[in-house]
């Protein structure tokens, strides 16, 4: 599998496919196609809106568009375009040897057979315009099901006016498009549920004053939606603003996982059967630390970390706040990026999140926490530039300005934005950030330093290029996209 390359200099890139304009999917790749979500292309005289997209088929062997299919979705809510928090663009399609089914997080879905003949078209409710367009989930393909998160539909039996704009979990057949099932708990708009071998993690909670209650997470049977077991924070472990769904909720044979960023960080491991608590690891304690310089720090307190490149006040500490949806249990870990010079806590004590643009993982048996200073881009010379805050452009392949608004325009680092879930792939971890920045870490390293770093890349020239999908492999070629391109990425000689 490809661990490095440059598509700014051209380096181990198979074929480049040019694209209409942005999109935050994912890429789903079977038999000799390639299936991914754009916008339309850009007028540059109409606003940076939309909530209608583009449905994408491509030849995997030279990269050229085979077929492209509108999904509107007019009943539903416009998102702003390359926005950093999802758009209606962010949920990956899924396909089988001879259908896939794509989807518009504004408010429809549709089958298409493998050669663009629509077999059905599905429209849902979004969620209401009182919130943010913040649609981070991923549908689930599991056995006859696609199962999404959406408002219950105004005209069914399970319809409660008083939890209006609750969402749920809903399963769709595949065949028909038909609902089969919703789930018995509630889940946030912001979470990422993840199926696992007992279940599908869900979970309440998170800023915007979500409203699905109770805070805490679900494991639902992907049979019927019937709740396995729930969690909800209780004594002390109570509700003090720190519970946010806004992570991938994984979990595996024996455990769950989950983060608490009150007033003590922290990390949850919870019985996967039955959902008890099994304990609780701080992250906020004792740390290893690789600083960009390669310097170790070996068991450090983290209040006394200094922040060199966000520099702390007088009575000031650091926080660690696991960046959103950046996390993925790997190796007997739970990775995560740390939130840079965030202040979104608003906890005592008083301080900012960080290390600065920093990859952490904790061990979920021993709750040993290790934490290294990456790279925030790479120059065109290959130079690895450390420590700063950089901008990018957000223009599709003709040099159209297509996103909406300043923030996307950032490096995502200190506004929290939804960066794609890390996936592994050949023993490594691959990590994406909106530079287009492709971090590739060895997740067998027994500690976390540069020598775990196996690789940095770039999908384009470094402030000229933007993404936030993750990469997809098959037969040893490694497909990803920026605003701009899909590329076919080959193993290096």
């Amino acid at each position: 599998m490809a661990t490095e390359w440059s598509v700014a200099r051209g380096e181990n890139i198979l074929w480049r496919c040019a694209l209409p304009n942005a999109g935050q999917g994912g890429i789903a790749v079977v038999g000799d196609r390639v299936y991914l979500t754009t916008f339309a292309e850009q007028d540059p005289a109409k606003p940076r809106q939309s909530n209608a997209i583009l449905c994408h088929a491509v030849d995997r062997a030279t990269g050229k568009m085979v077929w492209s299919r509108e999904l509107r979705a007019d009943h539903g809510r416009t998102s702003p375009q390359m926005y950093a928090f999802s758009d209606s663009t962010s949920w990956s399609p899924i396909a089988s040897h001879d259908r896939v089914w794509f989807f518009n997080s504004s408010g429809s879905m549709a089958c298409f057979t493998r050669d663009g003949d629509e077999v059905w078209r599905r429209e849902f409710r979004t969620q209401p315009d009182a919130y943010p367009f913040n649609r981070q989930c991923e549908p689930i393909a599991v056995g006859e099901f696609l199962v999404t998160i959406e408002p219950i539909a105004k005209d069914h039996p399970r319809y409660d006016a008083a939890r209006d704009d609750w969402n749920y979990l809903h399963a769709i057949d595949r065949a028909t498009g038909k609902v089969a099932w919703i789930s018995e708990e509630s889940c946030t708009f912001y979470c990422t549920p993840v199926l696992g071998p007992r279940g599908i993690l869900i979970g309440r909670g998170g800023p915007h004053d979500v409203p699905e209650r109770p805070v805490g997470l679900s494991m639902i049977d992907p049979a019927n939606g019937k709740r396995v077991w729930m969690f909800e924070p209780t004594g002390e472990l109570r509700d003090d603003g720190g519970w946010e769904a806004l992570y991938a909720l994984h979990s595996d044979e024996r455990f769950a996982y989950w983060f608490r960023n009150g007033r003590e960080q922290s990390h949850l491991v919870l019985d996967a059967a039955t959902g008890a608590l099994v304990r609780e690891q701080s992250l906020s304690g004792k740390v290893d630390l690789t600083r960009a310089s390669g310097e170790l720090l070996v068991g450090v307190e983290l209040a006394a970390v200094a922040d060199p490149s966000f520099p702390l006040a007088p009575g000031e500490r650091l926080h660690i706040h696991p960046q959103w949806h950046t996390n993925l249990v790997a190796g007997g870990y739970h990775w995560f990026l740390c939130t840079t010079n965030n202040r979104r806590n608003g906890l005592a004590p008083a301080g900012h999140s960080g290390p600065a643009y920093s990859l952490g993982r904790v061990h979920v048996e021993t709750g040993r926490v290790e934490i290294m200073e990456l790279p925030v881009g790479v120059a065109a010379d290959g130079t690895r530039l450390y420590g700063k805050p950089l901008r990018t452009k957000t223009v599709d392949a003709r040099g159209v300005e297509i996103a909406d608004e300043d923030r996307s325009r950032t490096d995502g680092w200190e506004i929290d934005a939804f960066f794609p879930t890390p996936v592994v792939l050949g023993g490594h971890l691959y990590i994406t950030t909106m530079l287009g920045t492709v971090y590739v870490v060895d997740i067998a390293a027994e500690d976390l330093d540069q020598r775990a770093l196996v690789a940095v890349n770039d999908l384009g020239p470094l402030g000229d290029c933007w993404s936030m999908s993750g990469p997809s492999a098959a037969g040893g070629v490694l497909y990803h996209r920026s605003a701009r391109e899909l590329v076919a990425i080959r193993a290096g000689h």
